[in-house]
């Protein structure tokens, strides 16, 4: 298996963000990727049908969201935001309940085969609240990056 390679760079990693909901925060993160040539427009509308039927709040110490698709992914890529103020986001283990996000991590894959890797890659960065607490206090999108590069390692392919 090759190696999982998300690209970013610092302009798709954003801080101190105002978003008024949840697709605001996504169509964001996924302009970014289009803007850098990572996606087509097929992956921000697949990202958000995905997300109503698939919500991806989860109710850390520092509650996050992580929408992630593969449909309309040119090359795979990470993207997030730390929002200045929260924004609500269905709860993945229950529809029914709602999040207030402060962290949106959002990544596509060209390979689904993959997918599970990288959540079991993340899921061990969102169960350390100190970590999360870092990345929430963070206010400059290179040292965000660099220490997104330093938690995620060889999965983070960055300029």
């Amino acid at each position: 298996m090759e190696a999982i390679g998300l690209y970013t760079n610092q302009t798709m990693i954003l801080t101190d963000v105002t978003a008024g909901n949840a697709e605001e925060v996504i169509r964001l993160l996924a302009g970014k990727a289009m803007e850098n040539g990572l996606i087509e427009e097929e992956f921000i509308t697949a990202v958000l049908a995905r997300e109503k039927e698939y919500p991806t709040g989860l109710p850390t110490a520092v509650p996050i969201a992580i929408p992630h698709i593969h449909d309309g992914c040119l090359k795979s890529f990470f993207s997030m935001a730390v929002l200045k103020n929260p924004v609500s986001f269905r709860c993945m283990g229950d529809p029914d309940e709602t999040v207030e996000a402060l962290l949106v991590f959002l990544f596509g894959i060209t390979d689904p085969s993959y997918q599970t890797a990288v959540l079991k890659k993340f899921s061990t960065i969102f169960q350390d609240e100190e970590t999360l607490e870092k990345l929430k206090n963070v206010t400059d999108a290179e040292e965000l990056m660099n220490q997104m590069k330093g938690l995620l390692d060889e999965y983070l392919v960055t300029d």
